[in-house]
C-alpha cells in the first residue's frame, strides 16, 4: 500500500505541474513525508520527475520562451545550487521551510486580493540584473528542496509576464536547472535503487498524467489561471507552515 500511495502522490505533483506550471515538489513533500518517506529519497524522486515533466512542456511552450531570460536564470542558478545543498546539510530543513510558507501565504493572498480588485499594478523588478538574483533563489531552493520554481514564478508575476510567457520561460529553466540539480542530489549521494526502481514505475504512467494535465490547462482561461496560481501559493505556503 505504502509503494502505491507514494505513486499516486508522484503522479499528483505530476498533474499539478503539467496544469500550472510548476508547484509539484510543494505538493508531493509534505504528503511524502505524512506517509513516511525519507526525505533525501523523495528530493531525489521529485527532483527526477520535475525534469522528466518539463521535457514536454518546454517544448509545447517553445515559441513563448525568452531564452535571453532564462540564460541569465539559469546562470545565477549555477551559484545557488551549491548554497542550496549546504542549506540542506547545515540548517533545520523546519526553519528555512516554515519561513519560505510564511512568505508564500502573505505574497499569494497579497496578488490575489489585487488580482481580485483588478488592482495588478506595474510590472517590477525590470532590470535584468534581477534575473540573476531570482536564479540564484531559485537554484539554492530547487538543489535543497526541489522548489526552484517557486521563485520564478514570483519573479515572472511580478515582472508581469503573460501567462504563457511565464510557463514557457519556467519550464525551459526547469530543464536547464533540472540537469544541474539531479546532477548535484546525485554526486551528494541522494540517489538509490529505490528511487530508480520508483521511476520505472512511475515514468511510463507519465503518457496519461501529461496529456491528461495539458487537457485540463488548455480548458482553462488564462486570467482565471493567474488566480489560480496565487490560490496555489496560498495553499503550498500553508503546507509549508503546518508540516
Amino acid at each position: 500500500m505504502s509503494l502505491i500511495l507514494i505513486v499516486l502522490i508522484a503522479l499528483f505533483g505530476a498533474l499539478v505541474r503539467t496544469i500550472f506550471g510548476f508547484g509539484e515538489a510543494l505538493v508531493t513533500m509534505p504528503l511524502l513525508a505524512l506517509v513516511g518517506f525519507d526525505i533525501q529519497t523523495g528530493t531525489a524522486l521529485i527532483g527526477a520527475l520535475g525534469l522528466l515533466v518539463a521535457l514536454p512542456a518546454t517544448i509545447r511552450f517553445r515559441a513563448q520562451i525568452d531564452f535571453t531570460v532564462v540564460r541569465r536564470l539559469v546562470l545565477g542558478s549555477l551559484l545557488g545550487v551549491p548554497i542550496g545543498i549546504s542549506l540542506i546539510k547545515l540548517v533545520a530543513r523546519g526553519i528555512v521551510l516554515h519561513l519560505l510558507g510564511v512568505f508564500l501565504l502573505v505574497y499569494g493572498s497579497y496578488s490575489l486580493y489585487k488580482s481580485l480588485r483588478q488592482h495588478l499594478g506595474k510590472p517590477r523588478l525590470q532590470a535584468n540584473s534581477w534575473d540573476y538574483l531570482a536564479g540564484m533563489v531559485s537554484g539554492a531552493l530547487g538543489s535543497a528542496y526541489n522548489s526552484h520554481g517557486v521563485p520564478v514564478v514570483i519573479y515572472g508575476t511580478l515582472k508581469r509576464w503573460p501567462v504563457n510567457q511565464l510557463r514557457g520561460i519556467l519550464q525551459a529553466h526547469f530543464v536547464c536547472v533540472g540537469i544541474i540539480v539531479v546532477l548535484s542530489q546525485a554526486f551528494s549521494g541522494f540517489w538509490s535503487m529505490q528511487v530508480v526502481e520508483l521511476l520505472l514505475i512511475i515514468i511510463p504512467l507519465l503518457f496519461v498524467v501529461i496529456p491528461f494535465g495539458n487537457w485540463i490547462s488548455d480548458h482553462i482561461a488564462r486570467a482565471t489561471l493567474v488566480k489560480y496560481i496565487y490560490v496555489l501559493l496560498i495553499v503550498f505556503g500553508g503546507l509549508l507552515v503546518l508540516q
